[in-house]
């Protein structure tokens, strides 16, 4: 088993994804785009050390990001080779477990996705399980017991020196300030590896409540199960609690896990509320709190950059954030968040331009009357009230800021939503998209 992985038509793959990704450098130093000259001169003798056993991974790199309920989340960053290593194992791994995993289990997958998570919660829904049994696993990826997983491994996983090569990797040490800390349970986030292994020990939580005829949606450690009344919602919160905790050996956040309604339920980002049609897709509160927080940052009055400049870094965000919220009924929101990107963008402007006589001159240039001009060029009124005056609006429209090529969330969303099978993660081309906007929407 242990030579498959270690296939040069496996590491080659391996390799192509490692490349593609990037990524920070583990504690070596070593970066991606140094792997492939390193393996040419030397992958015979690390297939060697491998094969024979003596091979012992690095230390993880320990970074900590910012969570965006509040606190920090661990990443173990391993260094360029191992993760090269644990992506052939992943591979190998997952073409032998793909098969058995449950259908409504969607994260870390091929061909599985957050978007079709979603769906089926609004499926179930729609079908009468109105009530919504959130699961919060507790620090997951820190809290994998490793005998167990490794027991798990074994009943597919014959080969010793396979099982040797993972288990290492689960008690590799992590590396904070030049201290090497052993680890004794957890997979850290930030190995090609540690995904597949979370859905290796929550398969059997799948299964679990697939005997138990439960309906659910699981993405990662993100599990929402749905029943028909209360009652059984607080049961099942219950047995499946201690299902979790006593047999796989992990802790439930019983004061983040609730039972809840569609319209106060969150998954994955999203939501739902209720229409003539059914049960309906919509964004969630806090990601709609998220991303204006994202756009203040990117608009601030004291950032001295021109408004152009500020539009075109907030342009991969906004792709990026519509292409994931585009199967939501969002038209209104969109809106909402364009006219909030504009009023930050007047705000910077305004303040750009300092001197009453600057005011003044631009104003006019805008077709504003000299009178009106010189008017507001003098006014002691706030950068924000200012922002929202109907001259200001009238000289900064939404046809100077199209000139100034902002796109903006409601044009991305019409686009996104009436060509999604066609572009479904694929960036339009600039100026091709910006000409299609003009004509349709603009």
């Amino acid at each position: 088993m242990l030579e498959e992985i270690l296939d040069i038509r496996n590491v080659q793959k391996a390799l192509k994804e490692v490349t593609a990704n990037k990524g920070a450098g583990g504690i070596d130093g070593m970066q991606t785009d140094e792997l492939r000259d390193y393996l040419n001169a030397n992958w015979q003798t690390l297939r060697t050390t491998i094969l024979e056993g003596s091979y012992k991974p690095q230390p993880v790199r320990k970074v900590e990001i910012p969570k965006p309920q509040g606190g920090t989340r661990m990443l173990g960053i391993p260094t360029v080779i191992d993760r090269l290593l644990q992506q052939a194992i992943a591979q190998w791994l997952s073409y032998r477990y793909e098969p058995e995993f449950c259908v409504y289990s969607y994260g870390f997958r091929e061909k599985h996705n957050a978007h079709q998570a979603v769906m089926q919660a609004q499926q179930n829904l729609n079908e009468g399980y109105e009530w919504v049994v959130e699961l919060d696993l507790e620090r997951f990826f820190d809290k994998v017991h490793h005998d167990r997983l490794m027991s798990t491994l074994a009943k597919k996983i014959t080969d010793k020196g396979t099982l040797k090569l993972i288990r290492s990797y689960l008690t590799s040490g992590i590396m904070e300030g030049g201290v090497c800390s052993p680890r004794t349970e957890g997979t850290p986030q930030g190995s090609p590896l540690s995904p597949l292994l979370s859905n290796i020990v929550l398969d059997e939580l799948d299964k679990e409540l697939l005997v138990r005829g439960h309906r659910f949606v699981r993405y990662a450690d993100d599990c929402s199960i749905y029943v028909k009344s209360e009652k059984s919602a607080e049961r099942v919160m219950e047995s499946i609690t201690e299902y979790i905790e006593r047999k796989l050996k992990l802790r439930v956040n019983r004061t983040k896990s609730k039972v809840s309604r569609p319209n106060e339920s969150t998954l994955l980002g999203f939501s739902f509320y209720r229409s003539r049609e059914g049960w309906q897709i919509r964004i969630a509160a806090k990601s709609l709190d998220r991303i204006r927080t994202k756009i203040k940052g990117k608009t601030k009055r004291n950032d001295p950059a021109p408004a152009k400049e500020k539009i075109r870094e907030m342009e991969a965000v906004i792709w990026g954030w519509v292409n994931y919220f585009a199967i939501a009924k969002g038209k209104k929101k969109m809106q909402e968040l364009d006219e909030l990107v504009r009023t930050r963008l007047r705000i910077g402007i305004w303040k750009q331009w300092k001197k009453p006589k600057t005011k003044r001159k631009h104003l006019i240039r805008l077709g504003i009357s000299k009178q009106k001009a010189y008017e507001w060029s003098n006014s002691r009124k706030g950068y924000c009230r200012v922002a929202h005056s109907p001259i200001l609006c009238r000289a900064l429209n939404n046809e100077y800021f199209t000139g100034l090529r902002y796109i903006g969330f409601t044009n991305y969303y019409y686009w996104e939503t009436e060509h999604q099978r066609n572009f479904f993660n694929k960036p339009p081309c600039t100026e091709r998209y910006a000409r299609w906007c003009e004509r349709s929407y603009v």
